[in-house]
């Protein structure tokens, strides 16, 4: 026996140690973990984490099996291969710790306990992008959310979740910052035309702690009538946890160019039937004052005399090389630059929380002259009194100033003297050397329609500034056990000035001009919620809330312009040659909200919710101005019920529910009013705004139902979350036509029915997760929207509602889905052919036809973020695929013959047809001449029927057929081509699908040895990419999510400025 045991310890006392080190850190945010066990599993040799996660380990084993076992309170356990160099991530506990999101009110829930979808998105998932709007960030991000801009890098952006549920009114969601009611209006110019960045894009979000996407009516019935259409619940970040004091330093600058230029041809200059000579712009030489490019070849060695050409000592034009400027555009737009720099100083402790924020955003555009700034100050703080009292607020004061800001095409319209760069670029000569415009603005390669657009851009300005305050105070009573109740009172205040000016000698306006717009809007809410939570047994538990609310809301807009100015360059309205022209709009609204909900749950794994709220608005009739709507929402856990937490389905839920929320009409629908107007000889003049009343109008109505399941599998590492919806929208207020003898061109009625159905799929999945710290997440969204416009009026008479209309019309039509494009079409026979007139052109159908339609099939992002160790790498690939949209640079750019795709037919390259014109001016066709010859000016000529003759090698023979119904065999040219599918919306109309990379960014946290050394508490280095790619897209010239206007009349685009592409590098560090 003694030699046996003895034999046994010399055996382990040879045996090999063997030292196991690693770190452990959390899934969430790589941070270290503190004080994690880590045991040999079977065995009692274990250690403990350090201040930096680290951990080593000596065992003492021969064998390759040998496991660890990594826990920590509210952490998922995970067991593991006893190797060297270990990286453990671990994940929260689901079920430890249940996850909580922010919902209606502010009211924080557990997400297991919801019957309606809430997607909650992340402070670093909103900056990692880094576009200073924050409406952009969710692109791609949120299922069911759609997202368009309207004005390249400095325009606002409009955000819809469902498809749009109001055929007349607003269809963007309700904006909640800290339980604030934020204002998020477009407010139009109504000068020349600007975009006006809405309203939202005032906040910063570098500030944001979480941003919950409250999806229909079901989720956000508790807000009431404005979140008919969804609700966004920003939660600011504060100094919760915060130990000691802490002081976080955030640093970014962004560099970006235009990324969706048109493609131009550079084949052919101004001018037209192949002929230019530039004497003074305005018609004096040879179609000197044609802003067209039919003109001659360019790069063929010809000699004509331009705009910037010298003067001999008679003062004439010198002929100079007629080349082609490839760039000309491009060269117009710099490197925009954005720089934001940001300081934060927070603190906590059992007693008080504060928060402190200050930052300064400066942005310079790609367009010349344009620039933004942005100065953002901002408080939160809590403190508790007594065990009964808590009080706080919060403040957010910003001033948003715009010295210029970029022109825009304010309609679809030629517009010929619009500040809009890209309008006036498809008017441009290709032989137009830029350099020579930006040597001197007083000169423009066509003086008849334009100015110099580096004379626009620097002497015709819009400026801007935006002072706004949005806080709140608020105090909690914690009356009694799981019995608090709450009041808060909150305001959002901003004042919005403009002031416009148009320099002396501006094309179209000699004089000059000058405006103010003033802008005041404040919404103010008082109310007071009481809530209860109580486990009523072992079994049941209840969660209850009731709630008042008062809200008043104040609008006020003053204009004033000077038509001509007495002297140059002083932008005054008392240096006005005439009269002033003005206008001034106000309005004041109240509405009384009363509100409830309770919440039963058996044994946590089953909750029903009853929601009730009753609305008093002042907009609408005595009889009708009080509205209840009710909704039901119910969950259940079968994971629970069925005790699978340990198999391999370790999460299953069902939810659904039903809601109806009412929403009120505008101010002053209910009397005629009168609108101010331009004095008449001195004296103050009004007129009728010729709408009729209608003292029985109602509120609309919309309801909704919705189911869903979530699954998990895996311990999470795969996870579903599917919707389906249905939502009715009736009663709807319109502005429609009355019969003149009514003495009104129109009455507000409640009319309409409009549906929306659809499905949202979010899948998660960690494909791979390495014991050495690397891992791959994987997040897909999808969201598919189906809309339908039921009936306009109850009588049947109204059969489309027109949203806009210039070029092409948008419509709500009766059986279509909501925005359809209707226009002008290709005449056709029965067979579908294209029918030509005498002339051998497309014949425009006599009457218009359905095109399309703006809405997608559906939309959708996949984000993938690899990480390694302290490394994270993610990138964000964004889809919409289906709808259509109407392009309007595409329409003038081929009407002009500047764009790429005016080329097929031009000439015998691009499959022109040669011809020449005979006595009586027709067309005749040519086989390609065996030889001819181009004189000075660019013209071909060449033998036919034994004399020199002026050819021509642009025909076109249209693939049609005659009225007769015979093949046409018509040549006509290509300018007279284009120039007649200008006129038909169809050939203008395109898929608006895209595929593109938005996002990609690279993040490295230090090591927290390292920043511990700097004496620092944390720092974090991002590079960042945005709009990288276009992966795919049928629209040329373009980009498909340009948008006309951030309101309802979607899917046309006119002339946008050209998205940017960004690089930027972000530092955080935090003291």
């Amino acid at each position: 026996m003694f030699l046996v045991c003895l034999s046994f310890g010399i055996l382990k006392g040879i045996a090999q140690v063997t030292t196991i080190r690693g770190t452990v850190v959390t899934d969430e945010d790589g941070s270290p973990v503190i004080g994690a066990s880590i045991l040999v599993k079977g065995e009692k040799q274990g250690a403990v984490s350090d201040m930096d996660g680290k951990f080593e380990l000596k065992i003492i084993s021969s064998s390759a099996t040998t496991r660890l076992v990594v826990s920590y309170m509210g952490l998922a356990t995970q067991d593991v291969a006893a190797k060297s160099d270990l990286y453990i991530r671990l994940k929260s506990d689901a079920r430890l710790l249940d996850e909580v999101v922010v919902t209606a009110l502010g009211i924080s829930r557990e997400k297991k306990a919801l019957g309606y979808t809430a997607q909650e998105i992340k402070s670093e998932a909103l900056t990692q992008g880094k576009d200073n709007n924050l409406l952009n960030s969710l692109a791609g991000k949120v299922a069911g959310v759609r997202i368009t801009n309207t004005q390249g890098d400095v325009g606002s952006s409009r955000i819809v979740i469902r498809g749009e549920t109001s055929i007349a009114g607003e269809n963007q969601p309700l904006f909640i910052v800290n339980g604030i009611p934020v204002d998020n209006s477009q407010l139009n110019a109504q000068t020349i035309g600007r975009d006006f960045k809405n309203a939202i894009a005032d906040l910063n979000p570098e500030d944001i702690k979480s941003l919950t996407v409250l999806k229909g009516p079901n989720a956000a019935a508790l807000y009431g009538a404005r979140a008919a259409h969804g609700a966004i619940v920003i939660t600011t970040k504060d100094g919760t946890g915060q130990q000691g004091l802490g002081i976080t330093i955030n640093s970014s600058t962004q560099l970006s160019h235009a990324a969706t230029l048109p493609k131009f041809q550079n084949l052919f200059g101004q001018g037209a039937g192949g002929q230019f000579s530039y004497v003074n712009g305005g018609g004096a030489g040879v179609n000197d004052g044609v802003d067209e490019s039919w003109g001659p070849r360019l790069d063929i060695g010809l000699l004509i005399p331009q705009f910037d050409s010298p003067l001999d000592a008679s003062g004439t034009r010198t002929a100079t090389p007629w080349v082609s400027h490839p760039n000309n555009v491009r060269d117009y737009f710099r490197t925009g630059l954005t720089t934001s720099n940001g300081i934060s100083i927070a603190r906590s402790d059992e007693k008080y929380q504060f928060r402190i924020g200050y930052n300064y955003e400066k942005q310079l555009s790609i367009v010349p002259g344009a620039e933004t700034n942005k100065t953002n100050i901002n408080l939160n703080t809590d403190y508790h009194l007594s065990k009964w009292l808590t009080v706080g607020a919060t403040a957010n004061y910003i001033v948003y100033t715009a010295p210029s800001l970029p022109g825009s095409a304010n309609s679809a319209g030629s517009n010929y003297r619009s500040n809009s760069p890209m309008l006036q670029f498809l008017w441009f000569g290709r032989q137009v050397d830029t350099e020579s415009l930006k040597a001197d603005y007083a000169r423009n390669w066509n003086a008849s329609y334009y100015s110099n657009p580096f004379w626009n851009a620097h002497y015709n300005t819009q400026s801007q500034e935006r002072h706004r305050f949005l806080g709140d105070v608020h105090a909690v009573f914690h009356l009694s056990e799981g019995l608090n109740l709450q009041f808060r009172t909150s305001t959002d205040w901003y004042n919005d000035r403009r002031k416009a000016q148009v320099k002396w000698g501006t094309s179209g306006t000699p004089y000059g001009s000058y405006s103010e717009d003033a802008y005041t809007v404040k919404e103010n809410n008082t109310e007071a919620i009481a809530t209860y939570v109580k486990q009523l047994n072992k079994d049941f538990g209840l969660d209850a809330l009731v709630g008042f609310n008062v809200r008043n809301k104040q609008y006020e807009n003053n204009y004033q312009a000077a038509p001509r100015l007495a002297v140059p360059d002083l932008y005054t309205l008392t240096n006005s040659r005439d009269q002033l022209t003005s206008s001034n709009y106000f309005y004041r609204l109240r509405q009384y909200g009363l509100y409830g909900s309770v919440q039963l749950d058996y044994r946590r794994w089953a909750f029903l919710t009853l929601t009730g709220r009753n609305d008093w608005s002042s907009t609408l009739p005595t009889a009708n101005n009080s509205y209840f709507y009710p909704s039901v929402t119910a969950s259940v856990l079968l994971s629970e019920v069925l005790g699978l937490k340990d198999s391999p389905l370790s999460y299953l839920k069902l939810r659904g529910g039903w809601s109806q929320v009412g929403a009120d009409a505008d101010p002053y629908q209910l009397a005629t009013v009168y609108l101010s107007e331009t004095a008449f000889s001195g004296n103050p003049l009004q007129k009728s705004s010729g709408e009729g009343l209608n003292p029985t109008l109602k509120p609309e109505k919309t309801s909704s139902l919705e189911a869903g399941v979530e699954v998990a599998f895996f311990d999470n590492r795969l996870h579903l979350d599917f919707t389906y919806y249905k939502t009715d929208s009736y009663d709807q207020i319109l502005k429609l036509a009355t019969s003149a003898s009514s003495g009104y061109t129109s009455q507000v009625r409640n009319a309409g029915h409009i549906r929306n159905r659809g499905y949202e799929i979010q899948l998660g999945a960690t494909p791979v997760r390495k014991q050495n710290g690397f891992q791959w997440d994987v997040n897909v969204n999808y969201g598919s929207n189906r809309s339908k416009v039921i009936e306009l009026d109850a009588e049947g008479l109204i059969t489309s509602y027109q949203l806009y209309k210039s070029g092409i019309q948008v419509l709500a039509s009766v059986g279509e889905s909501y925005g359809t494009l209707f226009g002008t079409a290709y005449a056709r026979d029965e067979a579908g052919r294209i029918v030509v007139d005498e002339n051998g052109l497309p014949k425009v159908s006599s009457s218009s036809k359905t095109l399309g339609k703006f809405t997608p099939d559906w939309t959708g992002g996949i984000s993938n973020t690899l990480t390694y160790k302290s490394l994270s790498l993610s990138f964000l690939i964004d889809a919409s695929i289906g709808g259509s949209i109407f392009s309007n640079t595409n329409k003038t750019g081929k009407y002009t013959g500047v764009l790429e795709n005016s080329l097929p037919g031009r000439d015998a390259d691009h499959g022109g047809l040669w011809y020449f014109i005979d006595d009586n001016k027709q067309r005749i066709q040519l086989d390609t001449p065996a030889s001819y010859e181009t004189n000075s000016a660019g013209l071909y000529y060449a033998n036919v029927n034994g004399k020199s003759t002026r050819v021509y090698q642009d025909g076109i023979v249209v693939d049609g057929v005659t009225e007769d119904g015979d093949k046409n065999a018509k040549v006509t040219s290509a300018e007279n081509y284009y120039h007649r599918v200008y006129s038909i919306a169809e050939a203008n109309v395109y898929d608006a699908s895209y595929v593109k990379l938005r996002e990609v960014a690279l993040t490295y946290r230090f090591p927290k040895a390292v920043v511990r050394k700097l004496h620092l508490q944390d720092a974090s280095i991002t590079l960042s990419g945005r709009n990288l790619w276009t992966i795919y897209k049928d629209v040329p010239n373009v980009d498909p999510e340009s948008a006309l206007t951030a309101g309802n009349a979607q899917g046309v685009e006119a002339y946008s400025l050209p998205t940017t592409r960004s690089f930027g590098l972000n530092l955080a560090v935090k003291f």
